[in-house]
């Protein structure tokens, strides 16, 4: 039996909903959630690091060809 399409409106009503959630879970427990902002930050920053490395020496490798 095929799966009828998702409503747009109830996909935004439950993405809402979830944001609610979240931002009264940072406010009840701001400490915490500034440390899990900071742990994120930084492993995005690692992370973007070693995929900009890797592009540079990329680009690197085609030009050296």
């Amino acid at each position: 039996m095929p799966v009828p399409p998702s409503n747009p409106q109830d996909t935004h009503a439950a993405i809402a909903v979830l944001v609610a959630i979240v931002a009264c879970l940072c406010v009840v427990y701001w400490r915490a959630a500034l440390r899990l902002m900071l742990v994120v930050l930084i492993a995005l920053a690692f992370y973007g690091a070693v995929v900009g490395i890797e592009g540079v020496t990329s680009v690197m490798a085609s030009l050296h060809r």
